[in-house]
């Protein structure tokens, strides 16, 4: 059945593959039963996903809705609300997003416990597919969960919550309840408190646990086995004290582990541990003679029967592949054990994350004895112990803080390996060299190791020394950004890094700071291997250019900052440079300087400045064969003065000025150019118009051939010596020139 998912939704090249190997092994065997049973699975998956299918791609017609909100599932950052639900009506559930009108909307959401109505009108729409290469895809993402499109409010009205009140209501009202009371405690107390009980992450737990993120322990925070297997033994001894008969004991067992399902969020990772935890109190009640093996299979085909696409999430990957390596494991001792099982996430991790660091596993082998022996139980006396005096938790707190001080240390630590993403062929050889780690004996043993070095060491070679070169346009809506990387990684320059520009926003409309980049074009950077930057040029001091600039410094190791002359004395901009390594170094410079290292000539501006649009910098390269442009802001003065300053400037991809904006792109300047190939970044629907239909206009008297990142996404060329083609992420223009 998992072979069948991934033939129906995934790589079906790779499913056909390995289904092959399957049935030749079926039928090898020679087993009626085993053939039959294979059979009837098999069928009952592909009526089920095609039932699927087919009330997910239903349409959605209708336009005003009544909505059920529960707060601890709804999503607060700022004027923005989102939340999952299946409106009055409707087919299936949608994402819901919406723009709150005033603050006190913010407070009653923010602080509400029970359900509430919202009547709701707006427009139905899909999901913006992802527009670069390998960004978190969030269509897919919701696919996978059976959720197909999302809603637009454009208005709402909060009504009274509902008279009458479900279970389910009334468990995701305890949720709220614990939620509020955990933001009460301590600090450190209470995000642990909600991240290993409830499992709700307020909007500062990244800023906070960062070292759980980079050392790979984000699976002990996911409400997964650890934690059920956890909870269910209070449950067991607490009943054991009330000398129930075995068979109310597992009732109330299994009862408990449904409504802690929903409790804590209803993940698809954790209804892996959920499933095979009430298989195997089933088991035991009516000795059904089962073996670990066959509860973890049994628990994934009820899954997939319910999500038939849960195997490409990566929560729900490291909940089965960990859960199958301890049933393998079963018989090594802790140390072989956690590293086996270390090793099982690698993969997993570098396809979805690209980045591993090489502490993990000794950090690992530490920790996770220290969360079911001590982390654990104290989280547990500390909110208990929180409802009688904070002082009483204090100490609790602090011992906390101590810990997570720690984990942030090492994580900071030498040893982040970015090392890109492997290929899916290459990930499933990586997991099935693992696990057959945990099956052959000492003997092979090495030999596998071998073998599992040589694939890590060839896909790292092979990602980090590409043969090709690539000129790169991100889609980072209404802003500019641009990779120019020579082949073997010689050099690495990045030309603007984009960023959010703010209107007149009040306080509360602001919500926790983020930086599109991070998932962007930083996320594409660390997938091909990048974790170093050697000359990072700033076309000019707008935040639609620039603004993202700290989360580069932030994640990247950057040689240079090359910025137009006199932006230097612009404090703005030197604030957001601020918190950079003592080893970068700032290039202030004009037309005339020639900065070793940058593989382009710098042609504007000649004169100090602000840093304003008249004053951005212009760059011209070589890449691929063809000559490259790229004018930032600059106006239409400027692009003369240029050409006056510069005759004779010529190039074949000229990225356009200024989104496109009319302001730009003066006609001489085209014509004297010449440009065949033009790049235009801007944002959908953005409330600027670009690009101009003057710009458009003049383009195409020219007979110049446009990407746009608004219909195109992500276009990339491709080049090796002096021959290249464009890719577009999007359907759009490709071929060679």
């Amino acid at each position: 059945m998992l072979l069948m998912s991934m033939a129906m939704y995934g790589n079906r090249l790779i499913a056909a593959a390995l289904l092959s190997i399957l049935i030749m092994r079926i039928y090898f065997l020679r087993d009626v039963k085993v053939v039959s049973t294979c059979i009837l699975a098999g069928l009952i998956f592909a009526f089920g996903g095609l039932l699927t299918n087919r009330q997910v791609s239903a349409p959605v017609s209708q336009q005003n809705y009544l909505v059920k909100v529960y707060p601890d599932s709804a999503k607060v950052n700022g004027a923005n609300l989102s939340f999952i639900a299946r409106p009055e009506g409707a087919k299936q559930k949608m994402v819901l997003y919406a723009r709150l009108k005033s603050s006190s909307q913010q407070r009653r959401l923010a602080a509400g416990i029970n359900p509430m109505m919202l009547k709701v009108s707006g427009k139905s729409a899909p999901f913006l597919p992802a527009t670069n290469l390998n960004q978190f895809d969030m269509e897919k993402y919701y696919h996978h969960q059976k959720i197909q499109s999302c809603f637009l409010v454009d208005h709402f009205v909060l009504l009274p919550p509902p008279a009458k009140l479900s279970i389910v209501d009334r468990i995701h009202i305890i949720r709220s309840k614990f939620n509020q009371y955990c933001s009460q405690l301590p600090k450190t107390l209470g995000i642990y408190a909600t991240g290993l009980i409830s499992g709700y992450r307020p909007v500062n737990f990244f800023d906070e646990m960062t070292g759980v993120k980079k050392l790979g322990l984000l699976h002990v925070f996911s409400i997964s086995g650890m934690h059920v297997a956890y909870f269910l033994s209070i449950v067991d001894q607490l009943l054991a004290w009330l000398g129930l008969s075995r068979f109310k004991k597992s009732i109330i067992s299994i009862t408990f582990l449904g409504a802690y399902f929903v409790f804590s969020g209803g993940s698809p990772g954790l209804l892996r541990a959920v499933m095979m935890a009430i298989i195997g109190i089933l088991n035991r009640l009516f000795k059904f003679g089962l073996s670990q093996l066959d509860i973890w299979s049994g628990s994934l085909i009820i899954n997939l029967l319910i999500l038939p696409e849960a195997m490409f999430l990566m929560g729900v990957q490291l909940s089965y592949g960990l859960s199958l390596g301890l049933i393998a494991s079963e018989k090594f001792s802790y140390i072989k054990q956690t590293i086996l099982l270390n090793f099982l996430t690698v993969p997993i991790l570098l396809f979805h994350l690209y980045e591993w660091h090489f502490l993990s596993v000794a950090v690992n082998l530490i920790v996770l004895p220290l969360f079911g022996r001590v982390i654990f139980p104290l989280v547990i006396i500390g909110v208990i112990g929180g409802l009688v005096a904070e002082t009483l938790v204090l100490p609790i707190d602090m011992f906390l803080r101590i810990f997570n001080d720690g984990l942030n240390a090492v994580s900071r630590l030498p040893g982040m390996l970015t090392f890109g993403k492997p290929a899916l062929p290459i990930v499933l050889t990586m997991l099935a060299v693992t696990m057959l780690l945990a099956v052959v004996d000492r003997v092979r043993a090495p030999k596998l190791i071998g073998i599992l070095a040589a694939v890590y060491l060839v896909t790292y070679c092979w990602i980090h020394f590409p043969l090709n070169g690539e000129v790169t346009m991100f889609d980072i809506g209404q802003g500019d950004s641009f990779l120019i990387r020579e082949p073997f990684n010689r050099s690495v320059t990045l030309i603007d890094t984009g960023g959010k520009v703010q209107f007149n926003t009040q306080p509360w409309q602001k919500g926790a700071q983020t930086y599109q980049a991070k998932r962007l074009s930083i996320n594409y950077l660390k997938s091909i291997g990048i974790s170093k930057i050697d000359n990072l040029c700033v076309s000019h001091q707008d935040s639609d250019h620039c603004g993202d600039l700290p989360a580069f410094i932030e994640e990247m190791e950057i040689k240079r900052i090359i910025i137009p002359l006199g932006m230097d004395q612009n404090p703005s901009f030197m604030k957001r440079i601020a918190n950079r390594s003592r080893s970068t170094k700032v290039i202030s410079v004009n037309d005339e300087t020639q900065v070793p290292g940058l593989p382009a000539q710098i042609f504007h501006p000649y004169l100090a400045g602000k840093g304003e649009n008249h004053d951005s910098m212009v760059i011209g390269t070589q890449k691929g064969g063809l000559r490259w442009l790229f004018t930032g802001d600059l106006d239409r003065p400027g692009e003369l003065d240029t050409l006056q300053r510069h005759p004779g400037l010529s190039a074949d991809v000229l990225k356009v000025g200024h989104h496109g904006s009319k302001t730009s792109s003066d006609p001489q300047f085209i014509a004297t150019v010449k440009p065949r190939i033009a790049l235009i970044s801007a944002g959908r629907n953005n409330r600027y118009g670009h690009p101009n239909d003057e710009t458009l206009v003049t383009l195409k008297q020219h007979h110049v051939k446009i990407f746009n990142t608004q219909k195109h996404g992500m276009v990339r060329y491709i080049y090796r010596n002096n021959t290249g083609h464009f890719e577009t992420v999007l359907a759009g223009h490709e071929g060679n020139l």
